[in-house]
């Protein structure tokens, strides 16, 4: 799990973002390269997340909501599902899905190594984040159709 420190060097990038004319993808790379460099190989030529690292995060995301994989277990399996869908969120998903990741359980339990039984705001938040991750791929399948 990343570092406090990391984390706010992040967060603050991204706010330093926000008030300039930075693209996307330059704040994504630096947002996961702040976090873990090792991150950025989850990214594509452009910067972006790459249609793999995508298909893998919601393959992880339907097993949670299917419950055929716990919290604990996708830590132990891909602990980065956690940092990458935490970057997701901050670049691309819009403000109401921060807010349902912000009431959730799980993230908290599994940071502190506890295993819980997702909550009905935990399963919120994971619906979001399916239907943006979905849409996100189909919007990068249309970006790069001639």
């Amino acid at each position: 799990m990343p570092t406090p420190w990391r984390l706010w060097f992040a967060f603050a990038s991204r706010s330093a973002a926000v008030g300039q004319d930075r693209t996307v993808n330059e704040f994504l790379v630096a947002y996961l390269d702040a976090i873990d460099e090792r991150l950025l190989e989850h990214l594509d030529g452009d910067g972006e997340l790459s249609s793999e690292a995508v298909i893998w995060l919601r393959r992880y995301t339907d097993a949670l909501l299917d419950r055929s994989i716990s919290p604990t277990t996708l830590a132990e399996d891909w602990p980065d599902w956690y940092l990458l869908t935490a970057a997701f969120v901050t670049v691309y998903a819009p403000e109401e899905v921060e807010e349902l990741e912000e009431r959730t359980a799980f993230l908290n339990a599994v940071e502190n190594g506890d295993d819980v039984a997702l909550t009905e705001a935990d399963q919120a938040y994971l619906w979001a984040l399916r239907l943006h991750l979905g849409m996100y791929s189909e919007k990068r399948k249309t970006d790069t159709e001639p």
